[in-house]
C-alpha cells in the first residue's frame, strides 16, 4: 500500500474566530484525508484585535514556532502548506517561514487568505523578500480580481475560492413578520469592515422616518462595546439598535433567518473574500456590501446584491431605503445570489480542487 504524502500545515486555527481561521480549519480536514498532515498552529492572538498588533510575546513564539518547523521539515515532509499573511509584521514571519522550507528544498503552497502583496514596492527589503519567497512555488488566491497581486512574483497560481459547509445552504430565510425591516452587520467590530457607515446611514434613515431594527454581532476589535454603545448612544439609535456580542452557530443562524437585509459595506485593505458576505448569500438574505477584494465578482449590483461606495453612509442610506421599498426586486437579487453561492461556494468543490491541486504538487 502507498503511503500517504507527507504534509506539514503552518496555519491559523480557531481561536480567535475569524475567516482565514474557519477556511484553515476546513483545509486542514481535506488535506487530512490524502495526506499524513503535521498541524503547526499560528497561535499569536487571543482575540481579534491582538491579530495586528505588534508585542514581544509574538516575537518570541515566532521564532519558537520556526524553530518546531526547522525540526519538522529536517524529516523531509513533501510539501509545506502555509496560511501566508500578505502585509504587517506576519508578513516577514512568514517569508523566514518559506524562505527556509525553501534552502531545505520542500516544495511550498501559499494560500493567500487576505490581499495587500503588491509588485514594484518602494520599499527594497519588502520587494526582496516577496519576490524570493514567491519564485517558484506555488500560490493559491481566492479570486480572479487578486490576479494582480501576485504578478511578476514568478510563482504558479491558482484559484481556489472560500466555501461554506452545508448547513450553510439549509438556514431557513424568513424574516419575522412585522412591520419593522430588520437590518443585520455580522462582523468583528474594526471601522474598516463598516460598522461606524453602518450606524451613520441608520442615522440618516431615523432622520427620514424610515421604521427599522438593525442587529450587530461580533466579537471587539478597534471598537469597544463601551464605544459601540456611545457610538448608538451619540447617533440616537438605542431604540433601534441591539448589540448581540460574539454568537454561536444557532444565534448566527437565527439572526440571519430573521433579516430583511444583511449591510457589509467594508472598506479593509486587506479584505479579500469575507465568509460573511457568502454566508448571507447562501442563506437567501439581501445583501449590500462593497466591492473590496473579490465581492466585484460576486455580488453584482442590481443582479446577486447592490453595492455601496465604503465610507459613504447617505449612499448606504439609500440603497437601503430602496431595497426595503422594492421587495420584488430585492427577493429576486436574494434568490440569485443563493443559486450563484450553491453553484460557486460548496465544500466539496473546495475540497476536491484542493486535494488535486496537492496530487498536482507532489507528483
Amino acid at each position: 500500500m502507498t503511503k500517504p504524502p507527507r504534509i506539514i500545515a503552518l496555519v491559523q486555527l480557531p481561536p480567535p474566530m475569524h475567516g482565514a481561521a474557519t477556511m484553515n480549519e476546513r483545509a486542514s480536514v481535506a488535506l487530512r484525508k490524502i495526506c499524513d498532515v503535521t498541524v503547526l498552529e499560528m497561535r499569536f492572538a487571543k482575540n481579534p484585535r491582538d491579530i495586528a498588533r505588534m508585542r514581544l510575546g509574538k516575537l518570541v513564539m515566532a521564532l519558537g514556532l520556526w524553530l518546531k518547523l526547522l525540526l519538522a521539515l529536517r524529516r523531509k515532509p513533501d510539501a509545506l502548506y502555509i496560511c501566508f499573511a500578505p502585509t504587517g509584521g506576519a508578513f516577514y514571519r512568514d517569508c523566514l517561514y518559506v524562505m527556509t522550507a525553501k534552502i531545505l528544498g520542500i516544495a511550498t503552497i501559499l494560500h493567500l487568505h487576505g490581499r495587500g502583496l503588491q509588485t514594484g514596492r518602494s520599499q527594497w527589503l519588502i520587494a526582496f523578500l516577496q519576490r524570493h519567497a514567491f519564485a517558484g512555488q506555488t500560490a493559491i488566491i481566492l479570486g480572479k480580481a487578486l490576479r494582480t497581486e501576485i504578478d511578476g512574483l514568478q510563482c504558479r497560481s491558482k484559484i481556489i475560492a472560500n466555501c461554506l459547509p452545508d448547513t450553510a445552504f439549509k438556514i431557513n430565510h424568513d424574516p419575522i413578520s412585522t412591520t419593522t425591516p430588520r437590518l443585520l452587520y455580522l462582523s468583528n467590530l474594526f471601522r474598516s469592515k463598516g460598522i461606524d457607515d453602518v450606524l451613520a446611514a441608520c442615522a440618516i434613515l431615523k432622520q427620514r422616518n424610515i421604521d427599522f431594527a438593525l442587529d450587530i454581532a461580533g466579537t471587539e476589535g478597534d471598537l469597544s462595546t463601551c464605544e459601540l454603545s456611545q457610538l448608538i448612544h451619540n447617533l440616537n439609535l438605542s431604540d433601534h439598535c441591539r448589540y448581540h456580542g460574539p454568537v454561536d452557530a444557532d444565534i448566527r443562524t437565527k439572526l440571519l433567518s430573521n433579516a430583511n437585509l444583511f449591510l457589509f459595506p467594508s472598506r479593509y485593505p486587506n479584505e479579500a473574500q469575507p465568509l460573511v458576505v457568502l454566508e448571507a448569500m447562501a442563506a437567501g438574505v439581501p445583501v449590500v456590501s462593497s466591492t473590496i477584494g473579490t465581492l466585484v465578482d460576486i455580488v453584482r449590483d442590481g443582479e446577486t446584491g447592490r453595492i455601496c461606495q465604503p465610507g459613504n453612509p447617505e449612499m448606504l442610506a439609500n440603497i437601503v431605503s430602496d431595497a426595503l421599498t422594492q421587495p420584488t426586486e430585492t427577493h429576486e437579487m436574494a434568490r440569485a445570489a443563493k443559486a450563484f453561492c450553491n453553484q460557486h461556494f460548496r465544500a466539496n468543490r473546495f475540497e476536491k480542487e484542493l486535494q488535486q491541486l496537492i496530487k498536482e504538487i507532489i507528483s
